[in-house]
């Protein structure tokens, strides 16, 4: 089948319509790269071992639709440590999302919540030295990750684009739509900014 374009960013293949993530991201690397799966309504769609700065993936909507990122491969081994402080560690930092090519705005990852694996001997530790302070199950907006676990985003329903863009205008309050009718329409998606051209111009005005 032919790959045809739909409404200027999404893509149908065989009847269904195809959306495309890349997530840029920053890891470090302690025996090994952080190794991340992709799942989408439980189904795995990638498998990504984290060795550079961003990794992309197409799924299949469906009526609903949950992403999941887990993180597998950490273990206490990963966290080398001397005399009590770390000396290498390997982290997983998420960074920017786009969806079609389009950066997304950042509440689409806070929207989501963390649920991190703690490691035994951490939970020992910390129950002993902080009871006052439990461990979260949940770490809402956690962007930068020290133990394995699942990021879940937000739940969405059907085309993501028309869920993005209803979702986007409930966090809004757009004003003078009485002058300009067309104006929430204009508040869908969202473009990079122009930060080296900003950077050049700045550097020419010095």
């Amino acid at each position: 089948m032919d790959l045809v374009e739909y409404d200027g960013t999404c893509s149908t293949f065989n009847g269904v319509t195809m959306v495309n993530f890349e997530i840029n991201y920053d890891a470090t690397y302690c025996v090994e790269w952080p190794n991340l799966r992709v799942v989408h309504n439980g189904k795995q769609i990638a498998d990504v071992i984290c060795n550079s700065n961003k990794f992309d993936f197409t799924l299949e909507q469906e009526e609903q639709n949950f992403l999941e990122l887990h993180w597998t491969n950490k273990t206490e081994r990963h966290t080398k440590s001397e005399d009590g402080q770390i000396i290498e560690d390997q982290t997983f930092t998420m960074g920017l999302i786009r969806v079609d090519g389009i950066l997304i705005e950042n509440w689409f990852f806070t929207d989501g919540y963390y649920a991190p694996n703690y490691f035994k001997g951490f939970v020992e530790s910390h129950e002993k030295n902080r009871t006052n302070y439990p461990l979260a199950e949940k770490l809402p907006s956690q962007k930068i990750w020290h133990f394995p676990g699942t990021y879940y985003f937000q739940k969405w329903e059907g085309d993501f684009w028309d869920w993005y863009y209803n979702t986007k205008i409930g966090k809004e309050v757009v004003k003078f739509t009485d002058k300009d009718p067309e104006r929430i329409a204009k508040y869908r998606g969202t473009l990079d900014p122009c930060t080296d051209l900003v950077a050049k111009l700045k550097e020419l005005i010095k």
